[in-house]
């Protein structure tokens, strides 16, 4: 591999320092110097960057493109908007290990893209993934969920001491694989039947392997603030490090609220505890039409609630039943169900009204004819939070999407504008126009934050001898055009994508590059 030598940009490094102009040289994958003025070294190609950032590659410190690189290995919204490495395995649900109902249902996701699983434990995951290459770096947390799963099953009761044991023994085992740490979804069954103590439990085995905590916290509405006391909980008493994902507060009455839970983050903080949040910069949430129906009625897993919402009896027990959304009808949109495709981008309300049905009837025959698996976008959120939460110095920025394509497989339905625009976004409308953050500390947020809370050793700065993975954009034009009613829109501005030192898209295009690796804690983390 020849040097690539990109001439005359701004640097941005990825520490939150000024940028500076310099001139970069790349070899063997890494950052060979970064100098200002002077000859390119005998590099094999020229690149002039004048005008131009240059900075480290984004990493999405919580995506949900676990099984995306066997679909269309390209990793399109993703790697187009600069990301060069994706988070997975959060929310509570990974790709491995998986055993019992946690396999089962992974073959029946992974089938509605024809693909068949070739793994059962992390690292024969890990290995699938470099098998079917990648333009962009993957890494995992393992799923508390999914370890429940692999256990037992979805039953909503507390783990016996054997079980506690089994999941402490997949958990040790992955993250000797090489998974990051461990994640949970706890408004999500089954992850939501685990305990606080099994919790500690499980994140003691992670801290002792020098991994993180991230959680979807139990509430993010009425109950936020008790949610966010949970999480710190969680990390003072394992001693675990603790990432609070896509920290929000839903619901209109609970706007605000982000003020007194930062207060809580900064009050751990300060006394010791090592906890930290993400978050994606629009006021609308992307999640299952599931959530809509209480945790209870989820156990035994998807196909098992699908049968109770068979039964008028069920129905008229959960109508009156706490659930995070508040079953906003208006707000509450469909953006993928395979069996109607007309149904994506249109509200409950809207689609219930045109048929005549109630709402939660709607909702409770939509889900039992697509076996629970429909995704919707709910929007619930306030600007004001989201610039409030965006300018902490300890919140990175994740996108919470999967990477999908403007064709093919993963074109269908009108998924979440995050999956196309999240990081653009930030540097265009968050930091040069309506200047929340500085671009420098945007670029941070979005590559040496992520990469310390991950502890990836040589990403997320640039600096001599790292990991060459670099993003080079205009920041005059950095954009995000995607939106909720046309959401598979590239973004603009992004100039040149390299990962580990191959160039991965360049003026728009993607490259037949697939330089990506999975990353692995104890080699590339930790």
């Amino acid at each position: 591999m020849g040097t690539l030598f990109l001439r005359g940009g701004t640097v941005v490094d990825g520490t939150g320092a000024p940028g500076r102009r310099a001139d970069v040289a790349i070899r063997d994958g890494r950052i060979a110097s970064i100098s200002s003025g002077g000859d390119a070294p005998s590099a094999e190609r020229v690149i002039d960057v004048g005008g131009m950032v240059v900075a480290p590659g984004a990493i999405d410190i919580h995506s949900h493109s676990d099984e995306r690189m066997f679909v269309n290995n390209a990793m399109e919204s993703a790697l187009h908007q600069g990301v060069t490495t994706v988070v997975c395995g959060n929310c509570g649900g990974a790709s491995a290990p998986v055993l019992g109902l946690a396999a089962s249902e992974l073959d029946r996701d992974l089938a509605r893209h024809d693909v068949e699983r070739t793994w059962t434990s992390f690292g024969e995951y890990a290995a699938a993934v470099e098998r079917a290459g990648s333009s962009i770096n993957v890494c995992s947390f393992v799923g508390h969920g999914t370890l429940r799963m692999c256990v037992m099953g979805a039953e909503a009761r507390d783990a016996t001491a054997g079980e506690l044991a089994a999941m402490k023994a997949l958990l040790a085992s992955s993250l000797a694989e090489g998974a990051i740490g461990m994640s949970t979804g706890l408004i999500y069954p089954p992850s939501a039947y685990g305990a606080t103590d099994e919790i500690v439990a499980l994140a003691t085995i992670v801290r002792e392997r020098g991994g993180l905590y991230a959680s979807h916290i139990r509430n993010e509405g009425d109950r936020l603030l008790d949610a966010v006391g949970e999480g710190i909980e969680i990390g003072r008493r394992s001693g675990v490090r603790v990432q609070l994902s896509h920290h929000k507060a839903s619901v209109k009455r609970n706007w605000g609220k982000v003020r007194d839970s930062t207060a809580l983050i900064e009050k751990a903080r300060s006394a010791g505890t090592d906890v930290a949040a993400d978050q994606y910069p629009y006021t609308a949430s992307s999640t299952g039409l599931a959530v809509t129906i209480p945790n209870w009625a989820h156990a035994g897993g998807p196909l098992a609630m699908c049968e109770r919402l068979r039964d008028p009896a069920v129905r008229v027990r959960i109508r009156d039943e706490y659930v995070e959304t508040g079953r906003n009808w208006d707000a509450i949109v469909i953006a993928r169900a395979a069996k109607h495709p007309e149904w994506s981008g249109r509200s409950v309300a809207a689609l219930a009204g045109e048929v005549r049905r109630d709402p939660l009837e709607w909702t409770c025959d939509a889900l039992v004819e697509h076996d629970g698996a429909i995704d919707i976008v709910h929007h619930s959120m306030s600007e004001e939070d989201v610039r409030f939460v965006m300018a902490k110095p300890y919140v990175a920025i994740g996108s919470d999407s999967s990477a999908n394509a403007p064709y093919g497989a993963l074109s269908f339905g009108k998924p979440h504008p995050r999956s196309y625009g999240t990081f653009p976004r930030v540097l265009g409308r968050y930091a040069r126009d309506e200047k929340i953050v500085t671009l420098e500390d945007a670029v941070r947020k979005m590559s040496g934050l992520p990469a310390s809370r991950l502890r990836l050793r040589d990403r997320g700065v640039l600096r001599e001898d790292a990991a060459a993975d670099v993003m080079v954009f205009d920041p005059a034009r950095v954009a995000d055009v995607a939106t909720y009613e046309d959401p598979h829109r590239y973004p603009e501005g992004i100039a040149l994508v390299l990962v580990n030192g191959e160039i991965a898209l360049e003026a728009g295009e993607t490259t037949p590059a697939r330089a990506g690796r999975f990353l692995r804690l104890g080699t590339d983390a930790g």
